[in-house]
């Protein structure tokens, strides 16, 4: 088997937080035990046979305390987070209303909304995908920086302490005096920005650092107080801990529901004031967690290498070559030294070879941006089509927290009732079945925002011009603005359809030290259905927001239909994969994570970082 039990428990103590480890000082040059199939194939105390292993029942372990309270930090940033973003759309786009309070909200008992600079559709919409657009992408830079120089903790600490800086400037755009001068633009522009600069630092470090503190290494069988013999296995536990993780991030964004409220009924020092209330535990419980967590040290990144790989090709073969057989041969050393080039390469043939197969394998994410658009509207076509509907004091902006609920409501119903239902009916319903169904879901979501901006232009007294600031009677349409809950809804079920089975695939057939990148191109391919709702601040307005939904709804379905069939055979090849010896374990709904295989397996070696990786949450992260 070449190894023994003594060599299992080294390797498995190896991830246990004990003296220099704790602070980061420990190399952890081995990868987690249940991704190094050496470590699985060696015999140890309780190991499951091949019949338990189809038979037995898994289970989760125990969750460390400090994972818990990792999610408690998740909740605070995305708390705070979450509580500005809704908020944008509001505060640039409409003026301070007149008779109000001065502070942003307008007159009791009409159907106003709250404002503070006035600049309009077109530069709320650019200034709304502007700072989400920054939050998604720029953690490619700091994704890489935390495996390359700083170290997950570290990068967190300093996010959390830029995240301090934006809300202390924005209460600060909330003072009467400077709304009324107009001069709140300042530190409310800079605020924002500051603020997605801060999330970027943050995001793609918790969920890693989380996962890090998981300690059951291997599949085991116990048996419980009832008798009743299970295997307790690493993957269920990281599956555990990540719907905590999960459900916090959502509940987190409901914080929106009281900003939008604030803003309504008090003003915007009160909306601003509650996100900077909800950040100041961070620095508290960072404090408290930093000599109580696993910290692994900077294990170097292979990112760099990633973009000189492409770079060779592009310039070897152009644009034109992509997606061409042949075309990351170009940045093969062999077939440069062959060519007679005199290029510098600090990577192997091997290395490329990962690199071509994990943008294959994330090739799925291209689809992600029209998915996101149906999902949430292009730009901020949702929050404008909010304006038009009749409120009766309900905030505009708090109806998009529906999104949240449905998922909330739906994660557990899939997990605990769909998917076993379907596994004990033995009907497959794999992971492309699965985005395909989410993908579908979105693009008729689309289209129910579509029909109710349709009728919002027909009953509004300002007719096409409905959300631009209509004054003619009561300046909205007589449709009540709950009916928008419904597509917000099915938007939010169709993200629980995408994201987990789609991250477990990219995870799953990714070589084990291309993991890292995967999460940051998720991530970046959000970032790019961000920068179509900038590139189309323009038309993002009067009289053009039917359209604005109906287009992304027609063309989701239309790339549905080709997404299922460019992907159907990976539906084929995770069913045999989970049959083999990968040790894939089965869970309910999700794909999980294995250890290399033939799909995956690789001559180059993980740094213990890259090696940690794990996804499986939704956008909101």
């Amino acid at each position: 088997m070449g190894q023994n039990p003594t060599d299992l428990e080294r390797a498995s103590d190896s991830i246990l937080p004990s003296g220099d480890e704790k602070l980061g000082k420990s190399s952890a040059d081995a990868p987690p035990a249940y991704v190094d199939p050496s470590i699985m194939e060696a015999d140890y105390e309780g190991k499951p046979t091949e019949e338990e292993l189809k038979t037995l029942r898994r289970v989760p372990g125990k969750l460390p305390v400090v994972a818990y309270a990792i999610c408690i930090v998740e909740f605070c940033e995305r708390a705070s987070y979450y509580g500005v973003q809704p908020l944008i759309a509001n505060y640039v786009n409409r003026p301070l209303p007149e008779g109000g309070n001065g502070y942003g909200a307008p007159p009791t008992g009409t159907q106003q909304t709250a404002g503070a600079l006035g600049l309009g559709q077109v530069t709320a919409n650019a200034v709304t995908q502007s700072f989400s657009m920054l939050a998604y992408a720029l953690p490619m830079l700091f994704g890489w920086m935390a495996d390359a120089k700083t170290g997950r903790f570290a990068l967190i600490c300093w996010g959390v302490g830029v995240f301090g800086v934006a809300h202390v400037l924005m209460v600060a755009a909330g003072a009467k005096d400077l709304l009324a001068a107009g001069t709140a633009k300042v530190p409310y522009f800079l605020s924002v920005y500051i603020l997605s600069i801060g999330a970027a630092m943050f995001k793609p470090n918790v969920s890693p650092l989380l996962l890090d503190q998981m300690t059951t290494t291997v599949p085991k069988v116990i048996t419980l107080e009832s008798g009743e013999r299970v295997i307790q296995d690493p993957e269920s536990t990281t599956e555990r801990v990540m719907l905590w993780f999960y459900l916090l991030i959502n509940i987190g964004g409901f914080m929106g529901v009281a900003t939008s409220y604030s803003e309504k009924y008090v003003g915007w020092w009160l909306a601003f004031l509650i996100p900077l209330l909800l950040y100041l535990p961070l620095p508290i419980l960072l404090w408290f967690l930093y000599k109580r967590l696993i910290l692994h040290p900077p294990g170097g990144s292979d990112l760099g290498n990633v973009f000189k790989v492409l770079g060779i090709c592009f310039k070897r073969g152009g644009i034109t070559r992509i997606g061409r057989h042949g075309f990351w041969d170009l940045a093969k050393p062999s077939n440069i030294a062959a060519a007679g080039l005199n290029i510098k390469t600090d990577w192997n043939d091997q290395f490329v070879e990962d690199v071509r197969r994990t943008f294959q394998a994330t090739g799925i994410f291209c689809f992600f941006p029209i998915q996101y658009i149906n999902d949430n509207g292009l730009g901020s076509a949702t929050s404008f089509l909010s304006t038009m509907l009749t409120t009766n004091g309900v905030p505009n902006d708090v109806i998009n927290n529906f999104n949240s609920l449905s998922i909330i409501a739906m994660a557990p119903v899939l997990n605990y009732g769909l998917y076993p239902l379907l596994r004990r009916l033995n009907i497959h319903y794999g992971p492309v079945a699965r985005i395909t169904t989410g993908l579908a879901m979105s693009s008729i979501g689309g289209a129910g925002y579509a029909v109710l901006n349709y009728y919002a232009y027909k009953e509004s007294p300002c007719g096409v011009y409905g959300s631009s600031n209509c004054e003619d009677g009561l300046g909205v349409a007589p449709i009540s603005i709950w009916w928008m809950a419904i597509p917000f809804a099915i938007g939010g079920i169709s993200e629980l359809f995408v994201n987990v089975p789609a991250y477990g695939i990219a995870y799953s057939r990714a070589p084990v030290n291309m993991r890292g990148l995967v999460s940051a191109l998720n991530l970046l391919n959000t970032a790019v259905a961000y920068a179509i709702g900038l590139a189309c601040s323009s038309v993002v307005t009067d009289p053009y927001l039917t359209w604005d939904f109906g287009g992304p709804a027609i063309t989701g379905g239309v790339l549905t239909i080709i997404f299922y069939f460019l992907f159907r055979h990976i539906d084929e090849e995770e069913f045999a994969l989970s049959q083999n010896k990968d040790y894939h374990l089965n869970l309910e709904g999700t794909v999980n994570v294995v250890g290399e295989n033939e799909l995956n397996h690789s001559e180059n070696r993980p740094a213990p970082i890259a090696a940690n990786e794990e996804v499986m949450i939704s956008q909101k992260q």
